[in-house]
């Protein structure tokens, strides 16, 4: 987990409670600055809202369940440094 990718969650996250708490005042007062009458375009917006704020809480989860494996990382390096001798071993034999 970076702090880019938490960064990126948290902004997420911070949209959707913004996006939330206009579409709230519209729900109170019918709107603030600007006035939507609509009422199933209104319950779309807070629910694309809603959405957001789901959208940024799982990938801050998904980040945070996901761990580096240090044998994975470990193995690579081997099994690179393996066929990089396999691929010298002909050339030194030819000599």
């Amino acid at each position: 987990m970076t702090l880019k990718e938490v960064i990126a969650s948290s902004l997420v996250i911070a949209l959707g409670v913004i996006l939330i708490i206009h579409f709230t005042l519209f729900w109170i007062y019918g709107g603030v600055f600007i006035y939507e009458s609509n009422k199933v375009i209104l319950a779309l917006e807070t629910l694309m809202s809603i959405t957001i704020i789901g959208f940024g809480f799982e990938r801050l989860i998904s980040i945070y369940n996901k761990k580096p494996s240090k044998a994975k990382s470990q193995e690579q390096p081997a099994a690179e440094q393996q066929e990089r001798r396999q691929a010298t071993q002909p050339l030194l034999q030819g000599q």
